[in-house]
């Protein structure tokens, strides 16, 4: 049964006024309102209401205390609360919001702003939370601890979260990159032993024309992306501290010729992901990869589409690292000798080559090797000792004659 507000609330002396489970999907402050001239405090509670259509009305400009709690309000008209000299607490606990326009909360004698409860959205416009100063709309929201961001950074601190965001915006600005903050590790009252979260920074500096890799990347990078640069020299990887933080790097289609300065770095012990695809790598230190691959951190390591060696000295350490780790090596089918290789290995992979293969070139791969005459001397002489020893023991039951050989020895 529809009963407007107006036809129960007649009286111009009601000061207090709940309402709960509004049936309708919008509210009209302006037509439900107008009347109660000496209301003190409104709620709108536990309803499925999901937005305000006009702002509240001069009539109600005594009220000191509004609540409206538990509804799906999604958003608030800009000028909802302009008309309220009076308002001093606002409460809009476990509602909808996702964002919230600081101009609509900024009123001159708001004292009281509850905000918990309400999916909000942790990004740039979300930064006047960050605003401490003495009288802005952020020192006034009493559970600041308590407000969590919605999607993608679900259940986060929202606080914590936004700061980053802002942090790593000015940041992002000292460099050419493309930065994005694209996860948070540490929920409200599960945050980590030092009570912080901890971010996790993706930086895209690919496709640049970078000749170095930067000398200065944001706080808390995780993810570095270089592809497409020209790109020699991966030292500063050990030497740079704004690398410590890097664990996936992807340096594919740039000019690395070496890593052979990685070697023993503590980068290298704690890389998750190395892309090093296309580049002008021809070997690298196997013994060392393998003992990363073995105890490191390491899930990734993208190696194809670089000219590699392939001789008896390099190529058969590389093959039982590619056959031992074919889960890390995310693309060993393009792991390939060097086009250009003048043996007939030319292009092939290296996971399915041969000893025989590797090790002896064309010229010594003839049909008569000197190892082999020898071979065949030495199969001959025992073919002919065995045969020797037959005959003497068919003479021996034929005649009883014992051997030439054993009647001379004393």
């Amino acid at each position: 049964m529809e009963i407007t507000a107006r036809r129960v609330f007649l009286s111009d002396s009601v000061q207090v006024l709940v309402l709960c489970e509004w049936p309708n999907a919008t509210f009209d402050p302006q037509e439900v309102l107008r009347d109660f001239t000496r209301l003190r405090k409104f709620m709108l509670a536990n309803s499925n209401l999901t937005r305000l259509s006009t702002a509240f009305p001069t009539e109600t400009g005594l009220l000191e205390k509004i609540n409206i709690t538990g509804t799906k309000l999604r958003a608030l008209p800009r000028d909802a609360f302009s008309n309220l000299q009076a308002l001093r607490i606002l409460d809009l606990r476990n509602n909808a919001l996702q964002e919230m326009n600081v101009t609509t909360l900024d009123v001159p004698t708001l004292r009281y702003l509850h905000l918990a409860g309400n999916p909000l959205r942790c990004t740039e416009d979300t930064a006047w939370i960050l605003d401490s100063d003495e009288g802005s709309v952020a020192s006034r929201v009493v559970d600041r601890d308590k407000l969590l961001c919605a999607a993608p950074y679900d259940g986060r601190p929202l606080v914590p979260v936004v700061e980053i965001i802002v942090t790593l915006r000015e940041e992002c600005k000292r460099t050419i990159c493309d930065c994005e903050l694209v996860y948070v590790v540490g929920r409200a009252g599960k945050l980590t032993a030092h009570g912080q979260v901890i971010a996790f920074t993706s930086v895209n500096c690919s496709h640049r024309g970078l000749a170095e890799m930067p000398d200065f990347l944001p706080a808390n990078t995780t993810t570095l992306h270089l592809s497409g640069n020209k790109i020699r020299d991966l030292t500063p990887l050990t030497t740079n501290p704004a690398y410590e933080s890097v664990l996936d790097l992807y340096v594919d289609d740039n000019l690395v010729e070496s890593i052979v300065r990685l070697e023993g770095s503590e980068w290298l012990d704690r890389f998750r992901l190395l892309n090093l695809r296309g580049n002008r790598l021809s070997d690298l230190p196997t013994y060392a990869l393998e003992n990363v691959l073995h105890n490191g951190n390491a899930a990734s390591l993208y190696l194809g589409n670089n000219s590699w060696t392939c001789d008896c000295h390099f190529t058969p350490s590389f093959q039982v690292l590619l056959i031992r780790y074919p889960n890390l090596v995310k693309d060993i089918n393009d792991v390939r000798c060097a086009p250009e290789s003048d043996n007939d290995n030319a292009n092939k992979q290296i996971r399915d080559l041969t000893r025989t293969e590797i090790c002896i070139t064309p010229d010594e791969d003839s049909w008569l090797h000197p190892l082999d005459i020898l071979n065949v001397i030495l199969a001959s002489l025992i073919f002919l000792v065995l045969g020797k020893l037959l005959y003497d023991y068919w003479s021996f039951k034929k005649t009883g004659k014992l051997p030439w050989i054993v009647t001379k020895i004393p």
